[in-house]
């Protein structure tokens, strides 16, 4: 089916900041995913993957003059976006802390990306978000994976998202200002889970996340210079549980090439 997706986008683009970062429907409050902070003043956000280094949406960067987690906070000097970034392609960017942050640990990334058949079987996941609001996480299930889907005039974009369930009320589990925040494997209760994406757009209430394992030869070669580097382990795909063989009966989104619903920006909320 062709859907209208630059349509979409000019429209939240007239929306540009002109509602405050809110919670994640359905969100449990926590001080529990210190990896999480805010990206700048708009309160975008932002995962601590190693002592100067924060994984974001690509769109998130051009904002990120500073960084604020529940381990401290560092004046961000560099912003490196994925190679082809522009919305929604290629939708990934690490930002550089001037100074370090220091972390028990920090969070392991799949580093394997999930593929539509693997992640409609996946089970549960969490998502986190650090807003200006506080943290607040909520369990959900995915549904599909996109590798990339094709514009209104024949595009490709590349995307390599994972599709996450809408909330109980059928509205997207993601919210304005959310853009940049966390998703992690199972039911997890704080940041020390495996990182699987990194929160990108919303569309029919389904929200969408940037895979880091799809980007890993970029992590690792742009990190590399700072003798610093991502903490990269397999994501094994679970066998489906009860949740999982119910979404099985569902129609899947496709893996390869498709055209997608209308997505937006999370930090321009239709």
């Amino acid at each position: 089916m062709h859907h209208p997706l630059l349509h979409s986008f000019a429209f939240a683009g007239a929306l540009l900041f002109s509602l405050p970062s809110q919670a994640l429907v359905d969100g449990i409050a926590s001080t529990d995913f210190l990896h999480l902070g805010t990206v700048g003043a708009g309160g975008l956000d932002g995962v601590l993957i190693a002592p100067n280094w924060v994984l974001t949406a690509a769109h998130v960067a051009g904002s990120a003059t500073t960084f604020q987690s529940g381990y401290g906070s560092a004046a961000v000097d560099a912003a490196y976006r994925a190679p082809g970034a522009a919305f929604p392609s290629n939708d990934i960017a690490l930002l550089h802390l001037a100074t370090p942050i220091a972390a028990d640990l920090f969070p392991t990334l799949a580093s394997v990306a999930l593929s539509s058949g693997d992640a409609s079987a996946y089970g549960a996941v969490t998502a986190a978000v650090a807003g200006s609001g506080g943290q607040f996480y909520a369990w959900s299930v995915l549904t599909g994976a996109i590798d990339s889907a094709e514009s209104d005039n024949g595009a490709t974009l590349t995307v390599h998202y994972l599709a996450v369930a809408a909330a109980a009320n059928g509205s997207a589990l993601l919210q304005g200002g959310d853009s940049g925040s966390a998703l992690f494997a199972g039911q997890a209760e704080d940041s020390a889970a495996l990182l699987l994406g990194i929160a990108s757009a919303t569309g029919n209430a389904t929200s969408y996340y940037v895979q880091p394992a799809a980007y890993r030869e970029w992590m690792d070669a742009t990190m590399a210079a700072s003798g610093q580097h991502a903490l990269w382990s397999a994501a094994p795909v679970p066998e489906p549980g009860t949740i999982a063989l119910w979404l099985a009966g569902l129609a899947c989104v496709a893996g390869a090439r498709r055209r997608t619903p209308p997505v937006v920006h999370l930090d321009h909320p239709v």
